[in-house]
Order: structure tokens, then C-alpha cells, then sequence
């Protein structure tokens, strides 16, 4: 157990800003309920189990083709486990791509920007939880595993001789989510405890599946990270670089899944959310964006969250 999470600040209804926005943009209206048990289906073809409202869990299986992939860089503001099962996929994270193995474990502290990478098509089979500190706090202070106390993403392997035990677990899961039988919630969130603590316990870094991003991706990504306020079009990073637009817009989007123009605005975007989170006024997320004009920052706040500053703001305070 650990007893830091590294300056990161989990804000109130986290996992229910999770819901909201995925209502508007995701799942089907209906949801199921079984007491503290909620099932929302996914227009992609899965569905996501909330196990109280500080736990997502989904197993998905999805065909994809490279044209359609849907998955863009993207940060978040809660924790992300993803066991990979199989498909023609590598992960971008931070400054590396995760070449994952079966039963391999990406583990995403918030804030760490990140993106699967379609390769060629396939069906991509994965395990995928979504959380929250407040999850765990029944257990007392310092309670998240230990293997997810980092400060940066991290990819890791069952070793051999819990493997076994590790796929049961994984396999009970799908049983349990599929016969609804009892307390629901009690019985997932007891063999997800379990699943943390054998990694916790058996897990091992796979870095041997890590490869560095090549030099010109990161110090493309890396000066947009640092200018982002400033910058306002694709022809002044490609100016800086002395690159031509086409040439550092197809690169970039070859490993983001995202163009130039789209992460802009979501780091100005971004920057503006972290204002409002932290109870600035919409002014001041305004002037946090970098955005010339307020008419241009409310429509690309609209853009990427589906509301407007004010009412994410008033959201925020419940």
C-alpha cells in the first residue's frame, strides 16, 4: 500500500463526471440497475459495469480497421488499468509505445497522456477498469496498491506461476457481470480486490515491451506541450520545425491518432478544466486556455466537453 499519490488531487465526482459525459456522447439511454449495480451499454458494443460510483469495469471486444479507429490521445483525471488479451495494438504513453503481450497490464495514473495504436485490422480484446482513490478509502489512508503509486505509466507481467489464478480471476469476472446473481457489486468488487492484490503481489515491470518514441514525434509533442497557450495553427510548429504542415501533421497523427489542430485544443481545453476544478471563475479558465477571444474558447470548450464553461463550472459544485 502506499501512502502518496503524488500530488494528485482527485476531484469530487471524478467517476461521476465519467457518466455524465459519456452519457451525452457514448452509451444508449437505458441502464440497468441492480441496487448499487449499474450496466450502461456502449454504442461501440460493449458495456461498462458501475461497481458503486467510484469503479468502472468493461471487458470489450471490438473489430477495428486503421481508418476507423476511434481511440485519440487523451488524459484523464482518474486511474486506468487496461489487461490486454489481443489484437494488432501498441500503446502510445508519455514518450513510449508499449508493444503489450497477452495478459500484460498498462496501468495509467491520471494526468498521463495516452492513446491505443491500431496497427493493421484486427479485433482487440482487452480488460479495462476505471477509478478513483475513493474507491479504496474504506481501507483507511494509503490504501491504493502500491503498484499503481506512480508518478508516471508503467506495463506489467503476472509471473508465470500465477497466471493461472490471475485469467480465473479475469475469467470470474466475465461469469459474475453475465449471471447477476445476489450482491452483484460485493462479489465484482471482491474479486477485483483480489485481481489488485495479485498483481500487487506477483506482478513484474515488462519493460522490455517499452520502446522509445522517436526524437521528432517528442519534440513535436513536446513543444506544443510547452506552448500551447501561444500556438493557434499547425503552420507555426511546422515554421518552428521547419517542416512542411503536411509532412509534421501526418507524423504526429501517425502516433497520437489525432491531428495537430484537435491537440491543441484539447491541451488549451485542458488547461481551462484544471482552472475550473480548482474553483477559478470562467474568466480566469479563459485566460488560462490561451484563447484570443471568448466566443472562440466557449465553442471549443462545447467542442471537446459537450457543455459550455458555466455549466461545467456549476457541475463542479453539485
Amino acid at each position: 500500500m502506499c501512502h502518496e499519490i503524488f500530488g494528485f488531487v482527485m476531484i469530487g465526482g471524478t467517476m461521476n463526471n465519467y457518466l455524465t459525459n459519456h452519457l451525452r456522447s457514448s452509451y444508449n439511454p437505458a441502464c440497468e440497475q441492480y441496487h448499487n449495480f449499474k450496466i450502461y451499454s456502449n454504442k461501440s458494443g460493449w458495456s461498462d459495469f458501475f461497481i458503486g460510483p467510484n469503479l468502472v469495469y468493461s471487458h470489450r471486444t471490438t473489430p477495428y480497421t486503421p481508418p476507423f479507429f476511434p481511440e485519440k490521445l487523451h488524459t484523464h483525471t482518474y486511474y486506468e488499468i487496461c489487461i490486454f488479451l489481443s489484437g494488432k495494438i501498441t500503446y502510445v504513453v508519455s514518450s513510449n509505445e508499449v508493444f503489450p503481450l497477452r495478459g500484460g497490464i498498462l496501468c495509467i495514473p491520471p494526468g498521463i497522456s495516452h492513446t491505443a495504436r491500431l496497427i493493421e485490422k484486427s479485433e482487440y480484446d482487452r480488460f479495462v477498469f476505471y477509478f478513483d482513490t475513493k474507491a479504496f478509502e474504506f481501507l483507511g489512508p494509503g490504501s491504493l496498491p502500491a503498484f499503481l503509486c506512480k508518478a508516471d505509466a508503467d506495463y506489467l507481467t503476472v509471473n508465470s506461476e500465477f497466471r493461472g489464478q490471475y485469467y480465473y480471476l479475469l475469467e470470474q469476472l466475465d461469469y459474475m457481470t453475465t449471471h447477476l446473481d445476489g450482491d452483484i457489486s460485493l462479489q465484482c468488487f471482491s474479486c477485483i480486490l483480489q485481481l489488485l492484490l495479485l498483481i500487487d503481489s506477483h506482478a513484474q515491470p515488462g519493460r522490455e515491451c517499452f520502446s522509445k518514441l522517436p526524437p521528432k514525434v517528442l519534440q513535436i509533442k513536446t513543444y506544443i506541450d510547452q506552448n500551447f497557450q501561444t500556438l493557434s495553427s499547425t503552420a507555426e510548429i511546422a515554421d518552428h520545425f521547419f517542416y512542411s504542415r503536411e509532412y509534421i501533421s501526418r507524423t504526429f497523427k501517425q502516433y497520437f491518432n489525432t491531428n495537430l489542430s484537435e491537440y491543441i485544443m484539447g491541451k488549451k481545453i485542458e488547461a481551462a478544466k484544471q482552472a475550473l476544478n480548482s474553483g477559478q471563475s470562467v474568466t480566469q479558465a479563459f485566460n488560462a486556455s490561451g484563447y484570443r477571444s471568448m466566443s472562440a474558447f466557449i465553442n471549443a470548450f462545447r467542442t471537446v466537453t459537450s457543455m459550455q464553461p458555466s455549466a461545467y463550472r456549476k457541475q463542479l459544485k453539485g
